[in-house]
C-alpha cells in the first residue's frame, strides 16, 4: 500500500511536468496524424517495389515518426498508468478494511470463547475482559563496569 501510494505521488508529479511542457496539447493532436503516416509508409514499403535507398529512407522516416509517437503518447501512458495505481489504491483500501472487520468479528468470537473456557475451569473473573496480569517489579541491576571484571596488571619500572 506504501509503495502504491508514493508511486502515485510520483507519478501526479511526472504528469504534472508533462502537462507544463505542452500546455496546449499539441503533441496529443498529433497522435493520430503520426498513427497514420507510419502505417501508410509501412503499407508503403510492404506493397510497392522500391529500390534499396528508398526504403532505407523511408526506414529511416517511420523510425522518427516512431520517436515522435513516443514523445506524444508518453503523457497519455502516464495518465493510464496513474489511473491504474489509483484503482489499486481503492482496491487494497477495500481489502483492508474487509479483512479488519473480519478480525474484529473473530476477535469477539475468541474473546467469547476465552470467557466461556475460564467459567468451564473455574479460573478467576467472568467478565468480559480477562485479568490483567499485575506488573512484577523487578529489582533493578547495578551497573558493572569492566574494571570491577577485570583485574589490571601494572609494570613495574625497572
Amino acid at each position: 500500500m506504501g509503495y502504491k501510494e508514493a508511486e502515485s505521488a510520483a507519478l501526479q508529479t511526472l504528469l504534472k511536468m508533462k502537462k507544463e511542457e505542452d500546455k496546449d496539447d499539441a503533441k496529443r493532436k498529433k497522435v493520430g496524424y503520426l498513427k497514420r503516416m507510419k502505417a501508410r509508409l509501412e503499407f508503403k514499403i510492404s506493397t510497392e517495389a522500391s529500390s534499396l535507398s528508398q526504403e532505407k529512407d523511408i526506414i529511416r522516416k517511420i523510425n522518427e515518426i516512431n520517436q515522435k509517437l513516443n514523445e506524444a503518447l508518453a503523457g497519455v501512458r502516464l495518465e493510464r498508468k496513474l489511473g491504474f495505481v489509483s484503482k489499486d489504491i481503492e482496491e487494497y483500501k477495500k481489502a483492508i478494511t474487509e479483512v479488519n472487520s473480519k478480525i474484529a468479528e473473530l476477535d469477539t468470537k475468541l474473546d467469547g470463547l476465552y470467557v466461556n473456557l475460564r467459567k468451564s475451569l473455574g479460573m478467576g473473573n467472568w467478565q468480559n475482559k480477562p485479568q490483567k496480569p499485575k506488573k512484577v517489579q523487578q529489582p533493578q541491576q547495578k551497573e558493572i563496569n569492566l574494571e570491577d571484571i577485570v583485574v589490571i596488571k601494572k609494570k613495574e619500572s625497572k
